[in-house]
């Protein structure tokens, strides 16, 4: 289990000034934690990641888990034949091999 002081200072020197700043750009929806944890987890199964990589990545026991939960999101992944699209810094989106 987590330090909760860990997660205190997560919380507070990084969750809350990203919110922070969001909210100043426009966003009106108050985040969870949760919606930025389903936002990666639908990315990776955008990007064709396989359930079981998406499955340790989100500490799911089973990929069952991971499919019950996103398997509405697999087959529409599918469906549009998406392809792996690199996120974040373009510089560092070459770097895999």
């Amino acid at each position: 289990m987590s330090d909760p002081r860990k997660l205190t200072a997560h919380w507070q020197h990084y969750w809350l000034p990203a919110v922070r700043i969001a909210r100043a750009n426009g966003l009106q929806k108050n985040p969870r934690i949760y919606d930025l944890r389903h936002t990666h987890a639908s990315w990776l199964i955008q990007d064709g990641v396989n359930l079981f990589t998406i499955a340790r990545r989100l500490g799911h026991t089973s990929t069952r888990t991971t499919e019950q939960v996103y398997g509405h999101l697999c087959g529409r992944a599918v469906a549009q034949g998406i392809r792996y699209r690199p996120r974040g810094n373009p510089k560092r989106s070459g770097a895999r091999s």
